[in-house]
Order: C-alpha cells, then sequence, then structure tokens
C-alpha cells in the first residue's frame, strides 16, 4: 500500500471547526456500497450536530465520493441535498468501445462540479482514497494529485466500469481489498477509528434483480474475509441496517440517510464515551 503521509497542522474549517475539544483525534473509515453510500450522509449529520470533530476521512467507492464532497468543504446538509436532487444518470454514461464497459469519467466531472476540482492539499479535512491494482491485487491509496480523479477510481467497480490505466497500473474499485478502510484510517495521525460498513445486510437480499447486484453480490461474499479484519481493527463501527435497499437505489435517498442517521445515534454514547475518556485504552 503506498504510504500515508502524516497532517502537520489540523486545518480549522468544515467539520474541524464545528468540533469539541478532545485529546483525541477521531478518523473515519467510510466503507463502499454505491446507492447505499448515501447512508454515510446521515451519519456524518449526527456528527456535526453534536459538534464531533472530524480528523481524517478514509473512504472507499461511495465512501469515497462522500468523503471527498464533505472534505472540500461541505457541510453535510449541503451534501444530504446533493444525494436528493443530482441525476444518477451521470453513473451509466460513456462506453469504452476497448474494454467493452462503461467509463467512470461521468463520476469525475460530476465529483469535480462538488469538489470545485480541489487538490488533497486543498481540502479542509486530510483525505486518503482508496483503489486497488487490478493486476497485483495491491491496495493503493492516494492522499495527493486530484481528489476527483482518485475518488473516481475507487468507484471504478470491475465488471461495470473499464479500469482504469495509471503509471502502468490498471486501478478499479478500492472496495476489492479494503471496502471498510479501518487500516488507511489508522495510518493517518488518528487515536481512534469510527468505521461505517453498508453492505453488512447485503447477502440477506436474496436473488439478485439487476446485473450491477448479481456483481456487488459476487464481490460481497469475497470481501467478507477482508472486511472482518478491517472492522476488527476499528474502535467503533456502525453498520446501518439497510436491509430490502440496494445498490441502485438512489430514489431512496430519505431512507438512506434517516438509517444513516438512526445507526449513528444508537452508536453516539459510546463514542462520546471514548472521546470523553482521552483514551483509546
Amino acid at each position: 500500500m503506498d504510504s500515508i503521509e502524516k497532517t502537520k497542522e489540523a486545518k480549522q474549517d468544515g467539520l474541524h471547526s464545528q468540533g469539541r475539544s478532545s485529546p483525541l483525534r477521531l478518523g473515519l473509515a467510510l466503507g463502499g456500497g454505491a446507492a447505499r453510500g448515501i447512508a454515510h450522509v446521515g451519519v456524518l449529520q449526527v456528527l456535526w450536530e453534536n459538534e464531533i470533530a472530524v480528523h481524517a476521512i478514509a473512504g472507499t467507492s461511495a465512501g469515497a465520493m462522500a468523503g471527498a464532497i464533505i472534505a472540500s468543504g461541505h457541510t453535510p446538509d449541503h451534501l444530504a441535498e446533493i444525494a436528493r436532487t443530482s441525476n444518477w444518470w451521470f453513473l451509466a454514461k460513456d462506453v469504452s468501445l476497448r474494454a467493452g464497459l462503461l467509463r467512470s469519467v461521468g463520476i469525475e466531472k460530476w465529483l469535480r462540479r462538488h469538489t470545485k476540482g480541489k487538490s488533497f492539499a486543498e481540502l479542509t479535512i486530510p483525505l486518503a482514497v482508496v483503489t486497488s491494482d487490478l493486476i497485483s491485487g495491491e491496495t493503493v491509496v492516494f492522499t495527493t494529485g486530484d481528489v476527483a480523479w482518485a475518488a473516481r477510481v475507487s468507484a471504478t467497480v470491475p465488471g461495470i466500469y473499464a479500469p482504469v490505466e495509471y503509471q502502468g497500473r490498471l486501478l478499479v474499485d478500492g472496495g476489492l481489498t479494503q471496502n471498510v478502510p479501518v487500516v488507511t484510517a489508522l495510518a493517518m495521525d488518528v487515536d481512534i477509528v469510527l468505521a461505517v460498513s453498508l453492505n453488512g445486510s447485503f447477502l440477506d437480499r436474496g436473488q439478485p434483480e439487476r446485473p450491477a447486484e448479481a456483481i456487488q453480490q459476487a464481490i460481497s461474499i469475497l470481501q467478507r474475509a477482508h472486511v472482518k479484519e478491517q472492522l476488527d481493527k476499528a474502535h467503533l463501527t456502525i453498520t446501518p441496517r439497510l436491509e430490502g435497499l440496494g445498490l441502485t437505489d438512489f430514489r431512496a435517498a430519505e431512507e438512506f440517510i434517516q438509517l444513516g442517521r438512526e445507526a449513528m445515534e444508537l452508536a453516539l454514547p459510546g463514542l462520546k464515551s471514548i472521546l470523553e475518556k482521552g483514551t483509546t485504552e
């Protein structure tokens, strides 16, 4: 995995400016899950409303997209409005004639608009974006360069989108190697990591109804072992109850947001207890 550069100074915008002082630095590990990623919005809203400072975000796929927008300076409420009003057809635009698959450039254009083309160095919250090398199976983490491009690569689901070429590598969705990037978050100069896992109930949905869901079903089966390994390293894990909601249910934004809020509200006493104690031991 590429090295993570530790942040030297805590920036004072975004969720940082909303946070109460605490001796512990909180990092978020936001997992992948396509439309289910909208649940991250509810989690972020509750943290914001309770003035809990976030010092770093590691994101995979949908988690990278949510993290990129929040880290670029938007509030969770603004992110919620983006989720409600976006025309999600940009996800299905542009086919690669070479690969015979969709190209993820539409995701990048959408992200660039909402991140205002910022680089990692310009973000208000340190961000790490997780991708995977399709050939070697290695995790490749981006903490420098173009945020929209990196988050787009993290959401490039193999089998749906053509891999992205980068310095001799073929990069795809970070969910292949770190669907909930706890290890990456732990490397970001934080004391505790709050993990948000979106696909805990995905395998309970029964027969897939769409090709994208069949692909995700297969990926979820393969992910189970490494997701458990990641979550075992987190100090606190949230798994919103998303039964009945699938990867392409973008019109269910309100429901996703509410379920994310409920999961974070249930976990809030535990998180506050850790933060108030000022120790991870």
